[in-house]
């Protein structure tokens, strides 16, 4: 298991959602990287991962802990 995994994020801005089952995994010590054009939804997965975006649905997990609902 990832230290930080990101599963089947679903979620954007208004009615739209930018991000259409996105999971991103990163291994504690691992550098990793979001590469992709203009408006592909990078900033969008960042800002649900940081918990500036709320998700419709999907699971946000640091050390096995689910931080997806915290305020």
């Amino acid at each position: 298991m990832s230290f930080l995994t990101a599963t089947n994020m679903r979620g954007g801005y208004g009615t739209e959602d930018i991000l259409q089952g996105c999971t991103v995994e990163a291994d504690k010590g691992e550098i990793a990287v979001i590469v992709g054009p203009n408006g592909a939804g990078k900033s969008t997965a960042m800002k649900a991962i940081f918990g500036m975006l709320t998700l419709r649905e999907g699971e946000i997990r640091l050390g096995g802990r689910n931080l997806s609902r915290l305020k």
